[in-house]
């Protein structure tokens, strides 16, 4: 019965969040629609899993090749999900070629079956598969060809891992980088969750390198040590789809703020470049904005406005910001925020206000990015702050 439990599982926790998806179809955007193609195939791999788990030779026989093809193609296709939450506006089929070692693999596993007797069937499924039978030297041919066909799994099933990791971490970082140097309140915008969950997935991917070397057939001779796999992929599976279903800011989102209220001063070449005196009278302009009118307290502020209200363009502006400052929008402006506000906690008289309401009086958003903008700073949280004070 338990080991019954845990070959199901993970099937369980995708076939729950894909009925979401699906639920969801029509009102996803085109990322959330791509992760439903992922969790569909992810429900295809672990239903294959299945019926290894619970020897159903034939069927799975059948099914080996598409195992093959289904565990190659989830880490390309959640990469391509996070391309599409960070650099791609809509879907592009020419990517489709990330899924080629996926095919490649997955046809020659199928030809192979299709040539092998059915003497040969059997050698294969329990000598090799299953290992329930005594090790037999001098293998036919198409049974050797099977066996390199599974070690070439496992190699290129642990390059695209580690790809995975560091296209996708790169991806993350670089989106980030865009949002704080267009946006003042980042909250909710960031995608730290996805980078947390491809670690996640990635040490998930390690237990299944992990299986793979021992093989497959280890824990359906050890039904009591599929808990620690199937947990890892169920835990993992869970929360990717859940940080997904609730991921509604991406790269369209950013675009289209860019877009809104851009100023039509357009963007300089290199001959047209601002020189060091308009630099500084641009500087000059952007401090009184901020000392004098204070700005900042718009929590909502965006690099858009700021060149609205300067008449001059986000491109000049971003670059200021960088050049002069050494910071992004989104650092420059809660610098400006957490100056303010620590001149309301060393003022006996507004000793009266709370936390939470220095923290919006400053511009912040919530109370949790107005610790993270203080702390960051300071080093001690404003309460701290005000008590020492």
């Amino acid at each position: 019965m338990t080991h019954y439990f845990f070959t199901v599982m993970p099937l369980f926790v995708v076939f729950f969040w894909l009925i979401l998806f699906l639920l969801d179809f029509r009102r996803n955007d085109t990322a959330k629609r791509f992760l439903t193609l992922f969790l569909g195939v992810a429900l295809v791999n672990y239903l294959t899993h299945w019926f290894y788990f619970n020897h159903n030779y034939s069927v799975y026989r059948l099914l080996d090749s598409v195992w093959v093809f289904t565990s190659l193609a989830v880490y390309p296709l959640y990469y391509y999900y996070i391309r599409l939450l960070t650099e791609d506006l809509k879907l592009d089929w020419k990517w489709g070629w990330i899924l080629i070692p996926a095919i490649l693999l997955s046809s020659f596993s199928t030809v192979l079956y299709l040539l092998m007797s059915s003497a040969e069937l059997d050698v294969f499924t329990h000598e090799v598969l299953y290992h329930n039978r005594e090790y037999r030297v001098g293998y036919p041919l198409l049974v050797r060809l099977q066996v390199m066909r599974l070690v070439l799994f496992k190699v290129i099933f642990a390059m695209e891992v580690l790809l995975t990791l560091y296209f996708g971490l790169r991806l993350i970082r670089l989106f980030n980088e865009k949002v704080h140097a267009f946006y003042s309140n980042v909250e909710n915008r960031e995608i730290s969750k996805i980078r947390t969950l491809l670690f996640f997935l990635v040490l998930t991917a390690l237990i299944s390198l992990v299986s793979n070397v021992v093989g497959k057939h280890f824990f359906s001779d050890h039904p009591s040590l599929l808990a620690l796999p199937s947990l890892a992929h169920s835990m993992a599976l869970f929360g990717i789809s859940c940080v997904g279903y609730r991921q509604h800011f991406s790269i369209r989102d950013l675009c289209q703020d860019q877009q809104d209220g851009e100023c039509c001063c357009g963007v300089e070449s290199e001959s047209e470049a601002m020189t060091g005196m308009e630099y500084d009278q641009l500087l000059s302009k952007l401090e009184t904005l901020f000392e004098e009118d204070q700005i900042f307290k718009n929590p909502d502020l965006r690099l858009n406005d700021v060149a609205q209200e300067l008449g001059t363009n986000r491109t000049y502006l971003s670059r200021l910001i960088r050049h002069r400052r050494d910071m992004t929008f989104c650092d420059f402006v809660n610098d400006y925020r957490v100056r303010y506000a620590e001149a309301v906690l060393s003022s006996p008289e507004q000793f009266r206000l709370t936390i939470d309401e220095v923290a919006f009086n400053s511009g912040f958003s919530g109370s949790s990015s107005f610790y993270r903008a203080f702390v960051k700073k300071n080093g001690i949280p404003p309460g701290k702050f005000r008590k020492q004070v």
